[in-house]
């Protein structure tokens, strides 16, 4: 066997051991895949509220994407979904182009309920973006629940004037998820009868927004009249007070902390009700006095000019966010707008009492409200609540504070206290550029106990330029004209010298 033939045979088997390597590659990858994301922001991760949500998945699951490749959101809603598929085998995706596939879109479409139109261009479009589907529950995800375009930063700050995307589909697709796999819908109960929000659409101060925007989340909603009443009804997984205008009666306040003790779950949102230039009581003073929160009787005034979207010092932005899970998430770049709030102080000598919210060192509480005058020169006064100024404290109670001191975990017995309802407002919840929606359904996932109810606060991803300088446009010139031509030179050079040979 002369030497040119053993160069052959060792030519195939080093060629067959790469094809080998190559296969085994493939197949390891296939059984075994895994994404990594390596950007700023973590844009292509899952939150870890939707990776519990996948892992509690025990059945397939279809997500039937109505959506063609030319439309705007169709590649971000890939990549997203390529997220779900790498984190659980049980979800399957299957893309379904009305346009392009009629057939198949009429079969799915008069099993799911989904109409079909014509846009100008003559192309036929789907009404909803995607259905996700478990056995015979489906749910509908809307196009404007996939991609919204905000602004940005405040002016001044840094990366103002730069256009940034939101994704919401994460949220949209989780909330479906839980929609479809959920047993028993989540019970929240409105107490009213002293002037608080309303559950009516109709209704001046009506939390219509904060309704719709946890529509895919398995809540349910019961008005609930505290007056003349001894017991929270057993279906309630949580209270909430949110801006009365009128005080509880000493019964109704006993009603309400005796099912918070007993493991019952609590949100109240006390705005400071001005009478007589002095901010009226509601009646929570003294059992909150008890758990080591004091309800201040002042109204919050901001001072930091940046802090503020008009001269009312008394409307402004939260950026100063506690460390517990429903806010930290929100602590680097999320904004909150208040409006007409008090103080609410947890006492040093308490313990397990946690911050959520906070003013400014400059913003302080201020119980005088006489001395509010407009033009006036606002300051602190002897009398005053010290700033930073506490917004909203959370404690666990009964039970459930004393597993948490032992790491251990309890349902039931959590309490929130903030000092404004109006952070509940339609415009506020609904805007791309602040996180009073995020933080309100933090709240109501935390104090419900629902791990799975996803309050996400969406990925922003900038849109910026690139900038090249002249060195950098030198070297650039430099690799493609020069070291990319020479490279593939002395690579074909090579090849030629080992066939010579």
């Amino acid at each position: 066997m002369n030497e040119r033939t053993v160069s052959k045979i060792a030519g195939s088997f080093t060629t067959l051991f790469v094809v080998a390597i190559v296969l085994m590659a493939n197949y390891l990858a296939y059984r075994h895949y895994q994404r990594f994301d390596w950007t700023s922001q973590n844009i292509f991760t899952l939150s870890a509220k939707s990776k519990e949500v996948l892992r509690g998945l025990n059945k397939d699951l279809d997500i039937y994407v109505f959506l063609s490749r030319g439309e705007s959101s169709f590649e971000q809603t890939d990549e997203l979904l390529k997220r779900y598929v790498a984190s659980s085998s049980h979800v399957h995706v299957h893309y379904v182009d009305p346009d392009r596939e009629p057939t198949q879109f009429k079969l799915l479409a008069q099993r799911f309920g989904v109409a079909a139109g014509v846009i100008e261009s003559g192309a036929a479009v789907a009404d909803v973006a995607a259905v996700v589907a478990v056995g015979d529950k489906n749910w509908h995800i809307k196009r404007e629940d996939l991609v919204a375009l905000d602004i940005g930063p405040m002016p001044g700050e840094q990366g103002a004037g730069q256009e940034q995307v939101s994704i919401k589909a994460e949220q949209a697709l989780s909330g479906a998820i839980v929609q479809v796999t959920s047993g028993r819908a989540t019970q929240v109960c409105v107490t009213q009868g002293h002037g608080e929000w309303s559950l009516e659409d109709s209704a001046e101060r009506s939390l219509s927004a904060f309704k719709t925007g946890l529509r895919h989340d398995n809540v349910n909603w019961q008005a609930f009249e505290t007056l003349g009443k001894t017991s929270v009804p057993r279906e309630c997984d949580a209270v909430f007070v949110l801006g009365p205008l009128r005080a509880f009666s000493s019964a109704e306040t006993k009603l309400l902390f005796d099912y918070l003790n007993n493991g019952g779950n609590l949100w109240l949102a006390l705005d400071p009700v001005i009478e007589l230039d002095q901010v009226a009581l509601t009646g929570f003073e003294d059992p909150l006095h008890e758990l080591g929160i004091r309800l201040d009787r002042d109204l919050v005034l901001e001072l930091a000019q940046d802090r503020l979207l008009s001269p009312n010092a008394a409307e402004f932005i939260v950026t100063e966010f506690g460390d517990h899970e429903t806010t930290r998430p929100l602590q680097h770049s999320a904004r909150v707008f208040m409006t007409l709030s008090r103080s609410v102080t947890a006492l040093p000598e308490h313990a397990g009492l946690d911050i959520l919210l906070r003013t400014s060192d400059k913003g302080f509480g201020e119980t005088t409200i006489s001395d509010i005058k407009a033009g006036s020169d606002l300051k602190r006064g002897p009398g005053d609540i010290e700033g930073p100024a506490s917004l909203a404290v959370a404690t666990r109670v009964g039970k459930s504070a004393e597993a948490a001191a032992k790491g251990e975990h309890t349902p039931g017995g959590r309490l929130i206290v903030v000092g404004d309802s109006d952070l509940l407002q339609a415009p506020l919840l609904e805007s791309a550029e602040l996180a009073n929606f995020h933080l309100a359904s933090a709240w109501t996932g935390w104090l419900t106990e629902r791990p799975a109810l996803i309050a996400i606060p969406p990925k922003k991803v900038k849109t910026g330029n690139i900038v090249f300088t002249q060195d950098d446009l030198s070297a650039l010139r430099f690799r493609v004209a020069v070291l990319v031509p020479a490279a593939a030179f002395i690579l074909g050079l090579a090849v030629w010298l080992n066939r010579r040979q």
